[in-house]
């Protein structure tokens, strides 16, 4: 990805933001780094942090608001994954492409209810650390069971469920560990804890696409456990 590409996708705020994230976390989690890193070269790294050094971190931080969490990009880019890009992704058979099309919504859509629910009742700007800090971890648990249930209801088949809940294992740990890393450190401190949201849902955002990657993967490895299930009028030959 270019360096134009990245500030593209995050904003000169944000990337700045994740980079500086990203080398905390690649001291403490360097296996998981890495694959996060697959985006974000040691080039970015070491330009951002230099252009850091000739600015105040201040001014980035003061530049972040109440506006800039509740119209975070990461609901538009969720809106952009489910109109746009999940009808347009093509599985093995039809029923595949349905059932994980379906996957995938709920998935999404979850994501943008609860975490626009949380940030938009605000009342993260009043927490201190570890209560912040509870109450993200309680978010995720929130998402995870709402999109794991309203998965079921929907029918899709537990082989799917288990199978992606499994594969995305890593970015929920990875999730978790960045969450404690940001609520944690002095660095993110900023009025009204909008600097540790802000990087926080950054973060999520990335996350949130490498799940449609991995989709794939876990399509590809299910073989006939599938065969004979209807979704939508469409049968798994």
């Amino acid at each position: 990805m270019s360096d134009m590409a990245f500030i593209h996708n995050y904003g000169l705020v944000g990337s700045i933001i994740v980079l500086v994230l990203l080398l905390i976390i690649a001291i403490v989690k360097t296996k998981w780094f890495n694959k996060l890193a697959n985006h974000a070269t040691d080039r970015h790294i070491k330009k951002s942090m230099k252009d850091m050094d000739k600015k105040n971190i201040s001014t980035y931080i003061n530049m972040i608001n109440d506006s800039d969490i509740s119209n975070h990009d990461i609901f538009n880019r969720i809106d952009f994954l489910l109109y746009s890009k999940i009808p347009a992704i093509k599985y093995s058979t039809e029923y595949r492409t349905a059932i994980f099309r379906k996957y995938l919504s709920i998935y999404l859509k979850s994501h943008k209810t609860k975490i626009y629910e949380f940030v938009t009742n605000r009342d993260y700007q009043f927490m201190d650390n570890a209560r912040l800090l509870k109450n993200l971890l309680n978010l995720i648990n929130l998402i995870v069971y709402d999109y794991e249930r309203e998965m079921k209801d929907a029918n899709i088949p537990d082989i799917i469920i288990e199978k992606m809940k499994a594969k995305n294992n890593c970015n929920l740990s990875l999730t978790i560990d960045l969450v404690e890393v940001i609520c944690n450190s002095n660095f993110y401190d900023s009025n009204k804890n909008f600097l540790k949201i802000y990087s926080i849902l950054n973060i999520i955002t990335s996350l949130l696409e490498n799940t449609i990657i991995n989709s794939e993967e876990v399509c590809n490895s299910i073989n006939g456990q599938l065969k004979g299930f209807t979704y939508d009028g469409k049968v798994e030959p």
